[in-house]
C-alpha cells in the first residue's frame, strides 16, 4: 500500500457538503415529527429517522495502494481500479442533489461513486467512473504520479 510521509496509508475522505445535510436533517426531522404525530404508526419514525441519519452521514473514501485504489461510498458500495486500467484522470463537475448521492449509473456510461460537491473523473478501458473528492487535484495528482508517462 502507497504510504504517506507520516507511514500511513493515502486516504482522501469526503463528506456530503454541509448545506446538503442541513436540508435533509430539516425534511428529516420533519418526517419523524409527522410520524410522530399522526397516530396510527409513529413506530415508523424509528426507521425514518435511521434512514435520514444514515444519508446525511455518508462518506466518499479513496484509499491508494501500490497497484491499486479503493472506492467506498456510503460505507455499502465499493469498487478497486487498477492503475494499469487508468487512461486518463481529471478534476470532474461539481455534482448536486440532480446527480443523487450512493452508488449513481451515470448518464452517458459510467458509475458515480457520489456525496455532492467537488469530483475527480477516472476514464478506465472500458467505461468511466465519478468519485466525490473535497480536494480533487490533490487526488488527480496522486493518481497521476501512478500512471505510466
Amino acid at each position: 500500500m502507497m504510504l504517506g510521509e507520516d507511514s500511513r496509508p493515502v486516504e482522501f475522505r469526503t463528506y456530503m457538503p454541509l448545506r446538503y445535510r442541513a436540508v435533509l436533517g430539516v425534511a428529516g426531522i420533519a418526517a419523524v415529527l409527522i410520524l410522530l404525530a399522526s397516530g396510527p404508526s409513529p413506530w415508523l419514525a424509528v426507521p425514518v429517522a435511521a434512514v435520514f441519519v444514515a444519508v446525511t452521514t455518508m462518506t466518499a473514501r479513496i484509499r491508494l495502494g501500490e497497484v491499486s485504489m479503493s472506492i467506498r461510498v456510503a460505507g455499502l458500495f465499493s469498487t478497486t481500479i487498477h492503475y494499469r486500467e487508468i487512461s486518463a484522470v481529471s478534476v470532474g463537475p461539481a455534482t448536486r442533489f440532480a446527480q443523487g448521492m450512493g452508488l449513481r449509473i451515470l448518464s452517458g456510461g459510467g458509475t458515480g461513486y457520489l456525496v455532492g460537491g467537488p469530483s475527480v473523473r477516472i476514464q478506465r478501458d472500458s467505461n468511466t467512473v465519478l468519485v466525490s473528492c473535497a480536494n480533487p487535484q490533490a487526488l488527480v495528482a496522486r493518481i497521476g504520479a501512478h500512471l505510466p508517462r
